[in-house]
């Protein structure tokens, strides 16, 4: 039998390359899954005001499996929130984009692919808000870049291609799928004033989030919130006035 024997320096080298592969992948599982919490200056994602109000916004639909059924517990608690699509699912699916403007809800650009370095940015934008535009009539006014990850050009050529940048301030992680009470708990214990709700009801299987919806707003209602899209959120930032 063989037996490799390890020096202690051996040993050092070993535990610091493991660790840096370790660190590599998670840096790149994270850049791949995880959604940003970056609050960039030059970015909408709350909005500055004393009144309890907020925003649900909801990503990577629409899906025809959980978008109608996010959309009827929307109908039937009278809630109207904003949906940032991908161009790719509009086009599949514009009797929902349809619906959604039906019911009052607004519509917000997130892509067409949903890629994350968004090589393609303009021409993703410019796509998708051609979908929206083809099915509703509308234009996209908002852009939530995919996993809310840009660079400062990248913000500067948003801005310049007529959109503004929404990102959020509360992630509720239910593309974790951390359970259902989890995703009320993440919502509710730290909402505030003018905040923005990040959602999703497309991209993988959302069953959790639909579970979720009704208790997030009947638990919001109870602490005196009142729930209105984004541009009706934007109106009411101190900020801007």
């Amino acid at each position: 039998m063989f037996i490799y024997v390890l020096t202690r320096r051996k040993l050092v080298f070993a535990f610091l390359f493991l660790v840096s592969v370790g660190g590599l992948l998670t840096m790149i599982q994270h850049s791949l899954t995880t959604p940003s919490l970056v609050r960039a200056p030059g970015t909408y994602y709350m909005a500055h005001t004393q009144e309890k109000v907020v925003a649900l916004t909801f990503d990577d639909g629409p899906d025809p499996i959980d978008s109608p059924a996010v959309l009827d517990i929307l109908k039937e608690k009278e809630v109207r929130a904003t949906f940032f699509v991908l161009g790719q699912a509009a086009q599949s699916n514009p009797f929902l984009l349809k619906r959604l403007v039906k019911e009052g809800h607004e519509i917000g650009n997130h892509s067409f692919n949903h890629d994350y370095q968004q090589r393609r940015l303009v021409e993703e934008m410019n796509q998708t808000d051609r979908e929206v535009f083809a099915a509703t009539g509308t234009h996209t006014y908002f852009y939530r870049p995919p996993g809310g990850f840009l660079s400062k050009n990248q913000l500067e050529i948003i801005k310049n291609n007529g959109h503004i940048v929404a990102l959020w301030s509360v992630d509720s992680k239910d593309w974790r799928n951390p359970g259902v009470k989890q995703i009320v708990d993440n919502v509710v214990k730290n909402v505030f004033p003018g905040a923005i709700i990040l959602l999703h009801d497309g991209g993988y299987q959302r069953t959790q989030t639909v579970k979720a919806l009704g208790p997030i707003i009947d638990a919001l209602r109870n602490q005196g919130y009142r729930l209105v899209t984004l541009s009706e959120l934007k109106t009411m930032d101190s900020d801007i006035k």
